[in-house]
Order: structure tokens, then sequence, then C-alpha cells
């Protein structure tokens, strides 16, 4: 069951009064959606009286059902008690209910909803010990198992500590990844335990509107600037035909046909640029496109290849839980699906955070080039989360 109406509000980051159970954000697409409580779990359907620009279920699952965060399933959607969108104009509010839900409640929980005073003075946040040397010691362990042909690429990941005075202002945070990352997608999930995984990803794992479905191949990273010596790296070029490669090898089974273009172009971020290859495919008849979903994670942009023999050695040796850091985080309808890596991203609670970085090992890769490349990657997470990157 569901009601909808136009809001009066505008400011879709400051509806509550309650915290923001989902937030999925991408200025680039027009697409801004908040939600507000949990009416239902599990991706089912739902009877809708309105069209939907994204969802209405909204979750994703963990990197490794071996390794969840406490609060956190290896996999959730949810189905928010209010979704609120934003069209450029004004704010539309959908209410839903199950089965048999009088109207007058759907109204009730719509009438409840209210704009909350945004926190504006930020608390002194301190950054936790660097361990660089132990990253780059994780780095040395993979070439290791790289030149014994364990493995082709691993991509190795590390977790930055920061503790503030105060609570983490999980709206502004949002605020300042939307602003100045306004083609990824922006996105918070809210944890069973009150944490919040939120992000801005630049990376598409799959987009399904019937039968269509597409797909970013996304690796091979150097600072703004670098575009032609990214473009003729031959280790960044070799590190993406590898994600390139992969991303086709598992689409076969489910497409008729798979596109993409020859050569890389260059998405260009804040503080990266990445080779990026966007793939087109047409799914088979009756293919479900959550299954695609499922086959294609974690590609080796994320984990490495063999993806079976990378994920043993990052069990093995990275020494933390990923979570759904690089997990799949997005929104799900009765007939789209949109769903994007976790990265670029975070998991707050309370007054600490725990920022998530990773870089693609390769053959001719060095632990410092790695170590530069997750610092230049963390700097959009850390300048959210209010602290000076230098």
């Amino acid at each position: 069951m569901s009601a909808s109406r136009i809001a009066t509000h505008g400011a879709l980051l400051r509806l509550g009064p309650g915290p923001l159970s989902v937030a999925w954000l991408n200025p680039s697409r027009n697409v801004w959606v908040v939600g507000l409580g949990v009416c239902g779990e599990g991706g089912g359907e739902v009877r809708l009286d309105v069209e939907l620009p994204a969802g209405p279920w909204f979750g994703g699952w963990a990197f490794d059902e071996a390794r969840s965060w406490r609060g956190f399933d290896a996999e959730r959607w949810v189905l928010p008690e209010v979704l609120a969108f934003w069209d450029g104009a004004r704010t539309r509010l959908v209410a839903f209910g199950v089965e048999g839900t009088p109207t007058s409640e759907l109204e009730a929980r719509m009438d409840a909803v209210a704009e909350v005073e945004p926190v504006v003075e930020r608390a002194p946040v301190s950054r936790g010990a660097m361990q660089r040397g132990a990253y780059e010691r994780l780095v040395s362990l993979g070439l290791e198992a790289i030149e014994a042909t364990r493995c082709s690429k691993l991509v190795l990941a590390r977790e930055i500590v920061l503790e503030s005075a105060a609570a983490f202002p999980e709206r502004a945070v949002l605020k300042a990844l939307e602003a100045r990352n306004p083609t990824c997608w922006t996105f918070l999930v809210r944890g069973r335990d009150g944490s919040a995984f939120v992000g801005a990803s630049p990376e598409l794992l799959c987009e399904a509107d019937g039968d269509r479905l597409s797909v970013d191949a996304l690796a091979g990273t150097a600072a703004p600037g670098g575009d032609v010596a990214l473009l003729a790296s031959e280790k960044d070029r070799r590190e993406h035909q590898a994600v390139v490669d992969d991303v086709r090898a598992r689409l076969d089974a489910f497409a008729t046909r798979i596109d993409a273009p020859p050569q890389p172009g260059l998405k260009r971020l804040s503080s990266v640029i990445h080779l990026h290859t966007p793939m087109k495919a047409t799914l088979r008849p009756g293919v479900s496109p959550l299954a695609v979903a499922r086959a294609l994670h974690p590609t080796s942009a994320v984990a490495g290849t063999p993806r079976a023999a990378a994920l043993e050695f990052l069990r093995t040796h990275e020494g933390f839980a990923r979570g759904w850091y690089a997990g799949a985080v997005g929104a799900m309808g009765p007939s789209r699906l949109t769903l994007a890596v976790g990265l670029r991203s975070a998991l707050l609670d309370g007054a600490t955070a725990r920022v998530f970085v990773g870089a693609g090992v390769v053959k001719g890769s060095t632990p410092e080039g790695e170590w530069v490349e997750t610092e230049r990657k963390a700097a959009t997470m850390l300048a959210a989360l209010g602290v000076a990157h230098g």
C-alpha cells in the first residue's frame, strides 16, 4: 500500500525528524532520494500507486559475506516508511505500508515529516596512526603472490580511523559528498545498530532497465592532470583490460550482445582520474538483472584475478573486515535495478568514522605507489568528514 503528495519541504537532506534510513543521490542523473524509517525488508514486490524514479527497495550486500560488519547483514534490502524524491523544483513524499494499512496511517506518516536543523559547526576530528608500513608490507606480500602466479591482480584495501569530539553529522557529510562529486552515486545505508555506511561511488556495478544492462569497467588511476600519462601507462592499461575481460566473461552467460569501446576513456573525479570503459549488454529472455549483478560481484576492479584466489588472499592477509566497503549498494524496483560499488566510502558510528580505500596491485606496482594512490582516493571522504588532507 502507498500514498503520495507534494511536500512543502524543499531541502531533501534536512528531512526528518528521525535519522535517514537511506539516501541515493546523483545530480548528473537527476536522482535525489532519501528515506525515513523501515516499512519492510527483503526486496519483495510492493503495490505502487505512483511511478517512482528509483526504488522503492534500497540496500545491497557486503563485499565478502564471510566478512560483514556488526549491524549489517551480508545482504539486506529495505522499503522505507516514507520516501522523498526531489526533481529539482519540488519534493514528493511517498508513504508505504503493508497490505491493509489504512490510508489515514499513511497520511499521518507524511504529516510527521519535517525539516531538521542542519549542523553548522563541525567538531574537531583527529586521524589515527597512518600505518603506512603495514600497508606497504601488504602490497609486498601481494606482489610476491603475483610473482608466484597465484594471482595476476590483487586489490588491497586499508582503513583510516577518525575520531570526532561529537557525532559526525551524516546529513552534512552527504551534502559535501554530493556537492563535490556530482557525477557519482552518493549513498547512505543504515545498519541495524544505527551506524551508517556512506560514500560517493564513481563506479556502476550494473544498471538494468528491462533487458538493457550497463556496467562500468573502472581501473587504472592517476592524479588530476595526468591524463596523457595514464592513457599511455602500460601497467594501468593492463590492469584496466583485466577488468574489461573479466566483466565480458561474466556477462557472456547472460547476454545475447555485449558492446564496449575498443579503447578506454577517462573518468575525471575531484581527487583522481580513472581509465573508464562503459559496457552495454542485452540480456537473454528471462534473465534476472539481480542474478547478473551477483555474478559480476566482486569484479577484478575491487577483488583481483582470479577471483577465488584473490578472495582467499584478502581473507588471510588484509587484516580487517571490509563489510559493505567494495560491496554493492543501490536501488531496486519492479523493472529497474541500479547498483554502485561501495567505494570512496566510510562507516559512521557516532563519533567514530572508518574510511576505506584500496588500490589494484599488478606486476609493476610498487608499495610506495599504491600507498600514494590510496591517499589520493581518501581525499574526497576525508574532506567531507572535515579532515584537512595534505
